[in-house]
């Protein structure tokens, strides 16, 4: 008993003095870095810039679910997926307000990245650069990053909090409304504008630039309504310093192909590549550098017993691009390019043999139509894509800009119908005067008339192309007339209920954790 007793007083006393060594317990965790010894160097803000980039690769950002959400709210596309909680999310019918895949991955993966750009902004201060003007690009790119996220979140959901410091578990934000995300937006791209270079070298491809900047500031702008604002950025991108960096590419189909990326016609572009071929995706490997760094984009869209189908596009489309014909008397090519129906083969008879991923049109489809942008010739489909997402094109720019200038002054000016016309042209169809089908006299002289036909333009133009639903915010779907005619459109809108479904609901988990953040009006 005595020896027995000798040991546990030695083992206290081991306890005691180890206990007392701080340094002892002040360790370096050899396997990971802490806040304590990371943001000490320039390469620590590089890498830290490069982390936000990253959480494009999520499925609750760019790698897959956005797609699906993005489109099948707008009246341009519908669900039909195998999930029902995934479909409810674009019919407006909202069972499930902590539905993973399509709200609470969505939410938490944005924050993610916020937060991942709030840690650069709070901490690049503390360290000395050898070039200033380095360290301006990296709040710029960090800045343009937070902005960016937010007017998705704000497209989503539109009362978020606004967290504009490194977040803790403890933090309770307050909840925010739409006015107070955008006029952070705005203020956020506004000083990025001022730090960011104009253009890249071929390595920095895919980083953010001033161009890039103006153009999401001029959306932001645009739906809050400031029509002076951003009518000032357009006219830089098409008017100003940036009109010798942008063009329309002579082909409309080289905006979505793998082959041509980053040409002049991209003002933001999300990279994409298959140059890691391990791993699920960025979900399950945070710490993987071999991490998938494509894109679901295709199998995702693909029709069934190709790809999931989780997303297909509505039959009205088909119907509006062949309302004209070009000058030379044929389709407009960008529906051969932009969908994939049971009669392409008779109104692009120029196309001979045409096949989908290989296989011939099923008469089990029927009339449904599938989506055939950022598509590719793989057969079978791979599950992965490396095709560039072109976030923000130059033909947005312009069309955004003749709205922008037929708000400002009143009516459609000589530059507006011009733009209007670039973009026409472009896939040889006639100017806007010399419709056959629309009333180009009335267009060309009425404010109304052509807001009204600016949304037949960048419907076919943009289609499926993840605008849609934004553009139907800022034109105000939350009156009974336009509703009318979406659900025309588009049956899903018979669910949409005036004041509620202009917005998802929050994830209910975040609503029961946070005092301070309210669920969404009518939830």
């Amino acid at each position: 008993m005595k020896q027995i007793n000798n040991y546990i007083l030695c083992f206290i006393l081991i306890l005691f003095t180890t206990s007392c060594d701080k340094d002892l317990l002040d360790r370096q965790n050899e396997n990971t870095l802490s806040t304590g010894v990371f943001w000490q160097t320039e390469a620590d803000l590089e890498a830290g810039v490069v982390a936000i980039y990253n959480m494009f690769y999520r499925q609750g950002t760019w790698t897959r679910n956005m797609y699906t959400q993005m489109r099948g709210m707008s009246d341009e596309c519908v669900s039909y997926a195998g999930w029902t909680e995934l479909k409810e999310y674009t019919r407006f019918t909202f069972t499930n307000y902590n539905f993973y895949e399509s709200n609470v991955k969505l939410w938490e993966e944005h924050y993610i990245a916020v937060n991942r750009a709030n840690q650069v902004l709070d901490n690049i201060g503390n360290v000395t650069f050898t070039d200033e003007v380095h360290k301006n690009d990296l709040i710029g790119q960090a800045k343009f990053l937070r902005a960016f996220h937010y007017f998705y979140m704000s497209a989503l959901w539109d009362n978020v909090p606004l967290v504009l410091q490194t977040s803790s578990a403890a933090d309770q934000p307050m909840q925010s409304t739409a006015d107070e995300v955008f006029t952070q937006i705005e203020e956020d791209l506004e000083d990025a504008i001022s730090k960011l270079p104009s253009t890249r070298d071929e390595v920095d491809y895919g980083r953010v630039t001033k161009g890039a900047a103006y153009g999401l500031l001029a959306k932001a702008y645009a739906q809050h309504h400031k029509w002076e604002d951003a009518r000032r950025c357009l006219e830089w991108l098409v008017d100003g310093e940036g009109s010798g960096l942008y063009n329309l590419v002579p082909n409309w189909s080289d905006n979505f192909s793998n082959v041509n990326e980053n040409n002049s016609e991209s003002v933001f572009e999300i990279q994409f590549s298959l140059m890691n071929g391990v791993g699920f995706d960025q979900t399950d490997n945070h710490l993987d550098p071999n991490a998938q760094l494509g894109t679901q984009i295709e199998m995702n869209q693909a029709p069934p017993g190709i790809g999931w189908n989780n997303i297909e596009a509505n039959r009205w489309l088909v119907d509006y691009y062949k309302r004209e014909k070009t000058t030379d008397g044929k389709n407009d090519i960008r529906l051969y390019n932009t969908l994939w129906y049971d009669g392409a083969a008779s109104d692009f008879p120029e196309y001979p043999n045409q096949l989908i991923y290989g296989a011939p049109w099923k008469s089990s489809w029927g009339n449904r139509v599938f989506i055939k942008k950022y598509s590719t010739d793989t057969n079978p489909l791979y599950y992965w894509n490396d095709n560039n997402f072109r976030s923000l094109r130059y033909a947005d720019v312009l069309l955004l800009y003749a709205e922008v200038l037929n708000e400002v002054n009143g009516a459609p000016t000589a530059k507006a119908i011009e733009l209007v016309n670039r973009v026409r042209n472009r896939v040889q169809l006639p100017t806007i005067q010399n419709s056959i089908f629309y009333n180009g006299a009335e267009i060309t002289s009425s404010q109304d008339a052509f807001r009204e036909h600016i949304k037949v333009e960048r419907s076919l133009e943009l289609a499926t192309e993840c605008v849609r639903w934004i553009d139907l915010k800022r034109w105000g779907i939350n009156d009974a007339g336009t509703l009318e005619d979406l659900k025309q459109r588009d049956s899903d809108f018979n669910n949409f209920i005036i004041g509620k479904s202009i917005r998802m609901p929050i994830p209910q988990s975040e609503v029961d954790n946070n005092p301070n953040l309210n669920q969404n009006n009518q939830y």
